[in-house]
């Protein structure tokens, strides 16, 4: 349907050159065989070349979004583990060191006091 619809397209915008080609295919087909070896033959080439380029472009994005779902399924498994379960959030935190030794100040201890106003 795409192809038909560029086709009225160029008819379209160059109704002279259609009328042209038209009249050689009636009135000299021999000619129509010099022109199709210069100029439709080209055009077809870059029409099935085209279409394999769009062809080769589909099968490579196929390809790259199997290897990405593949990846992230991999890397899900690493990160999950097969003893939790999905969606538990397990934080670690490491125990902190003394950072002032216990021979340094002595302890007070206070009582707090609320005032009544």
């Amino acid at each position: 349907m795409n192809i038909l619809s560029t086709l009225i397209d160029i008819i379209r915008r160059n109704p002279l050159t259609t009328v042209l080609i038209v009249m050689l295919i009636v009135a000299a087909p021999g000619v129509l065989g010099v022109f199709a070896l210069f100029l439709l033959i080209p055009i077809i080439s870059l029409l099935i070349g085209w279409i394999m380029i769009q062809y080769r472009v589909r099968k490579v994005k196929k390809s790259m979004e199997e290897q990405l779902r593949n990846h992230a399924e991999r890397e899900g498994q690493r990160t999950t583990g097969s003893t939790k379960g999905e969606g538990k959030v397990t934080v670690h935190i490491p125990p902190q060191e003394q950072k002032v030794s216990d021979d340094v100040g002595e302890y007070v201890s206070f009582k707090e006091i609320k005032e009544d106003k």
